[in-house]
């Protein structure tokens, strides 16, 4: 089995922080913990519905010399997205099964994995992030 598959059909809830519901950065948060050995940090005062400070909160993580700038995404690498309809900021993240797929969260689906071009995420895609240690 897929080490993405046991984490599709998780329940999207704001500020969940766990296995049983969680929202983007949470997913994130427990595919490296439990995947990767790695504890990245919560924001857990951010509500996943607040998109302002969630842009300015992955901006400023963003800036971290533990987060490389990756153009061709590999498996676990941060994908950065815009919120929908806007093209301003990142507001979103999902995490990439591989070069081609990303497995995201948001309240309309719960956890899904979806090809990169499909129409839920095509065009807001904004880059991609890897972490080093």
């Amino acid at each position: 089995m897929s080490w993405w598959a046991g984490y599709v059909g998780i329940p999207f809830e704001d500020g969940g922080r766990g296995r049983c519901a969680c929202d983007c950065w949470g997913l994130v948060r427990l595919v490296h913990a439990e995947c990767l050995g790695v504890e990245l940090p919560s924001y857990g005062e951010i509500s996943a519905r607040d998109l302002v400070r969630v842009a300015r909160a992955i901006g400023a993580g963003q800036a971290d010399p533990c987060w490389e700038v990756v153009d061709i995404p590999a498996a676990f690498d941060v994908v950065l997205m815009r919120a929908r309809g806007d093209s301003r900021s990142v507001a979103h993240v999902g995490i990439a099964v591989d070069a081609e797929r990303l497995l995201h969260t948001e309240a309309a689906t719960g956890a899904v994995v979806v090809p990169m071009p499909h129409l839920s995420v095509a065009g807001r895609v904004m880059g991609f992030r890897r972490y080093r240690r």
